[in-house]
């Protein structure tokens, strides 16, 4: 029997991550930079960077910093894929992906992958969007190699409900920025139709490739709700897969221990989308200053030019310009701060899987008012600082939003989870096991 010789080093792992590691993409990319920065610690970590990131400039400008910092911990970026070029053109000018995200669906292998060759033991997925779902599986058959994907959102809903809530949110906002009762109306209909035909696509994909993986993770029980069915036992789920690192805990408790008195305004907790309930806000906050005239709402997190354009004039039509005010996109540490002077985090998200905003926010002793969906119900329902309203009810939203406001909450104690260190060594352990088979 051949033993190791002493003092040997055991070979590391080639692994190859298909990722935006970028918190400038929202809580998914921070999750993924934090991880590549571990998974270098125990692997020889290739980085190959899907056509989500390539295909907008201005994120791919402001990204390129935290790429830079994960070649200095030893990752090589190996390699990437693109649509045409038209196609992100067309990006840029219409301000949307709807049209990217469903022809990528519709015309997979529209998409062009560039890589180096290497001998890897394992590909590793860290996101549900299909653009790295599909680069991830493409590059597994490519190389031969075991795979494993993490979802950190649902790719599709088993539940009609939730997707016609989602829908309606969708359609909601349409309705706010449209200017007459025919925009309305059309606008409407083309939501409800792309919406319909995406999901139904997305359904059609994901379900026949995610059965390719050798391994489908969720960072949270939620993920595997909503996808339903098959899902729930198909799908291995962190409990939950994402905490505040280190970094962060220490940062919270210092700004915490520095603000002494919460100001006059109150936070949107998501990024400013419909999906995460941006009108759902803006309609609330526009009842909730009704009563408290003083209050302003700020709204943190990166916006295209010309949805800003468009949210200004939702503002106006609300008689709410003026009282909301849009920081663009801030360092986490500053972000950290508005959440602690604020009396309140807005959180009418239709869409989640554990988050992020919540959880900073209870860490920085600011309540929180949301919508009751499965991500919030499952993680934070218990939290006497988070208050939970049946889903799309705007009104019930701003009575509690009122209520808080005016009375305030005894304690925001976080709940007790997994800390990062652990859900890392976790994770880590599963890719190992994967990568040595």
């Amino acid at each position: 029997m051949q033993t190791k010789p002493k003092g040997a080093v055991a070979m590391k792992s080639n692994i190859l991550v298909v990722s935006s590691p970028s918190p400038i993409t929202g809580g998914d990319g921070l999750r993924a930079l934090r991880s590549i920065r571990e998974y270098s610690k125990h692997f020889q970590t290739h980085l190959f960077i899907p056509w989500e990131l390539w295909g907008s400039k201005s994120t791919l400008k402001e990204s390129i910093v935290y790429i830079e910092s994960l070649r200095s911990t030893g990752v090589k970026i190996v390699g990437f894929s693109q649509l045409p070029t038209a196609v992100h053109r067309l990006r840029e000018v219409l301000g949307t992906r709807t049209h990217e995200v469903l022809l990528s669906l519709a015309i997979p292998n529209i998409a062009h992958l560039s890589i180096g060759t290497a001998n890897y033991n394992t590909t590793v997925v860290l996101h549900e969007y299909w653009a790295a779902v599909y680069s991830g599986y493409t590059l597994a058959n490519l190389f031969n190699t075991p795979s494993i994907v993490l979802l950190q959102s649902p790719p599709f809903y088993g539940s009609r409900e939730r997707f016609a809530n989602i829908v309606k949110a969708l359609t909601l906002w349409r309705k706010l920025t449209s200017n007459t009762p025919i925009e309305k109306l059309l606008l409407e209909i083309e939501t409800i139709t792309r919406s319909s035909v995406e999901e139904y696509m997305r359904k059609l994909r994901y379900k026949k490739i995610l059965k390719k993986y050798t391994a489908v993770l969720g960072i949270s029980k939620a993920i595997a709700v909503e996808m339903g069915g098959e899902w729930m036992d198909r799908v291995y789920c962190f409990n939950p897969g994402v905490s505040l690192d280190e970094e962060d805990i220490k940062i919270a408790k210092s700004i915490r221990k520095r603000v002494k008195e919460k100001q006059s305004y109150i936070v949107l907790g998501g990024r400013p989308s419909a999906d995460k309930g941006l009108a759902d806000a803006l309609i609330s906050f526009r009842a909730i200053s009704k009563h408290l005239p003083e209050l302003k709402l700020v709204v943190t997190g990166r916006v295209a030019p010309a949805t800003l354009l468009r949210v200004e004039s939702v503002c106006r039509k609300l008689g709410i310009e003026g009282k909301v005010i849009f920081t663009g996109f801030v360092p986490r540490e500053k972000r950290f701060e508005i959440v602690a002077k604020a009396k309140l985090v807005l959180y009418p998200s239709h869409i989640d899987s554990f988050s992020y905003a919540v959880l900073e926010s209870l860490h920085l002793g600011t309540p929180v008012v949301g919508y009751r969906i499965p991500a919030l119900e499952i993680h934070y329902g218990k939290c006497s600082a988070v208050h939970l309203v049946e889903e799309g009810d705007i009104e019930a939203l701003t009575i509690k939003a009122i209520e808080i406001l005016k009375e305030g909450v005894e304690s925001t104690e976080p709940p007790k989870i997994k800390s990062w260190g652990e859900i890392m060594n976790e994770e880590i352990e599963i890719i190992t096991k994967v990568a040595t088979r």
